[in-house]
């Protein structure tokens, strides 16, 4: 299985199953996968994310839900970005960039709070409709 799988199967789930399948955490693996595929180490998704990279480092089985559920949040935000703006490398570009929109900050680092990661989708979305941000 790829290690971001579980990711996808959550974006796809109903919010109740989201719910549930992150209070059972996620494989630890998922934590380094998804810094892969946003092309940065695992200290800075863990920095962005206000997660302890040493202690994602020492998983070794599962990440607790508080870990599962910003990992989670970065991944929705990829997931809807790469739909936004086209693909997952425009996706990915825009999570890393500072945005005018978000007070000059990047995307990714604003997702360690929910009001943060409703920022962040609120840009998204006024992207999707094409006000000029």
């Amino acid at each position: 299985m790829n290690p971001t799988e579980p990711l996808e199967m959550l974006y796809r789930a109903s919010g109740v199953a989201r719910v549930e399948q992150l209070k059972k955490g996620l494989p630890a693996t998922t934590f380094p996968a998804l810094a892969t595929r946003l092309f940065i180490s695992t200290k800075d998704l863990a920095l962005s994310l206000g997660l302890s990279a040493r202690t994602l480092r020492n998983r070794s089985r599962k990440l607790n839900v508080e870990e599962a559920e910003r990992s989670f949040r970065a991944f929705r935000v990829l997931r809807r970005a790469t739909e936004v703006l086209g693909d997952e490398q425009s996706g990915r570009d825009w999570l890393k960039t500072q945005q005018s929109a978000l007070g000059d900050r990047r995307p990714l680092d604003l997702l360690a709070v929910d009001v943060g990661l409703e920022e962040v989708l609120n840009v998204l979305g006024a992207i999707e409709e094409g006000v000029y941000l």
